[in-house]
Formats: structure tokens, C-alpha cells, sequence
């Protein structure tokens, strides 16, 4: 019986330890803007539930173009549609692109109801230089009007 009693124990400890599973979820782009040449594309987003909301975790793959600017934040963000604004940024968020070309994955825990979005940075400014809102249909409906014409008003470099 001990034995047995071990077994489980461990088993559970490694089931508790591996945190929630991520499926994918079929998501929906929203508004976007990119200079000429700029791209980004969701090739899937896992997340422990379809609903992309508060308390989930998602993980986002997919492909990137730069071609406006040598280097580039391409991150994984949330934009609240209640709260404070305030969001603490894990490393897991943000990748730093070069000109050119490649696949990336971003992950993000959502704390606070919102939109998601993957966005370009300026790597000397900071300032937004492009992106592509996504979600379910319904959170897209939510930010259908959304102005991003602030993605390209930075003149590319």
C-alpha cells in the first residue's frame, strides 16, 4: 500500500507541476497597420481556454517581416478594456527582430479583460510601429473602430 501511495503522489505532484494544457483556438484578426514590406502572421494560438480571457494562458507562433527599420520589439500585449492600463511585461512577451525575416512564439498570462495584440516597437524609440489586434469574433466586434494609423505615423528608417 506505501508503494502504491507513492506512485500517486509523485504522479500528481508532476500533473499539478505541468500547469493547465493549451489548445489552439480559432481566432480573428481586427485592426492593423504596417509600413510597406512590414508583416506579421498568426500561424496558431494555443490557450487553456477558447475564450481569451482574464486568468489564460495563450502562446501565439508565427512569422514575421521587417523590412522598414533595422531592428524591432515584436511583442505579445493586451490591451484593457477595463482597468488601470498598468500590466507588468514578462520576458516571454517581447521578441527583438532584425530586418529580414523569421518565426517567432510569444507567450502571455491575460490579467486584466482586453484585446490582444502583437506589435512592433521601434528598437531605438520604442514607439508602435506596427500590428494586428486578434481574438475571438466577439472581441473583435469590441475594437472594430479602433484607429491604428499611430502604427505608421513614425517615418520607416
Amino acid at each position: 500500500m506505501g508503494k502504491a501511495f507513492l506512485i500517486c503522489l509523485v504522479a500528481t505532484s508532476f500533473a499539478v507541476a505541468a500547469g493547465p494544457t493549451q489548445s489552439s483556438v480559432q481566432t480573428v484578426l481586427g485592426p492593423k497597420a504596417f509600413h510597406d514590406g512590414d508583416v506579421i502572421e498568426i500561424t496558431d494560438v494555443k490557450a487553456t481556454s477558447p475564450r481569451l480571457e482574464q486568468g489564460d494562458s495563450v502562446t501565439v507562433q508565427g512569422r514575421f517581416r521587417l523590412e522598414s527599420r533595422p531592428a524591432a520589439d515584436l511583442s505579445l500585449y493586451l490591451t484593457q478594456t477595463k482597468g488601470d492600463g498598468s500590466e507588468e511585461t514578462d520576458s516571454r512577451q517581447i521578441l527583438r527582430v532584425n530586418r529580414g525575416s523569421g518565426e517567432f512564439e510569444l507567450k502571455l498570462t491575460i490579467k486584466h479583460q482586453g484585446v490582444l495584440h502583437l506589435t512592433y516597437y521601434d528598437a531605438v524609440s520604442g514607439k508602435p510601429v506596427g500590428g494586428v489586434y486578434f481574438g475571438t469574433p466577439k472581441q473583435m466586434e469590441q475594437c472594430a473602430g479602433w484607429d491604428v494609423s499611430y502604427y505608421v505615423s513614425a517615418p520607416p528608417k
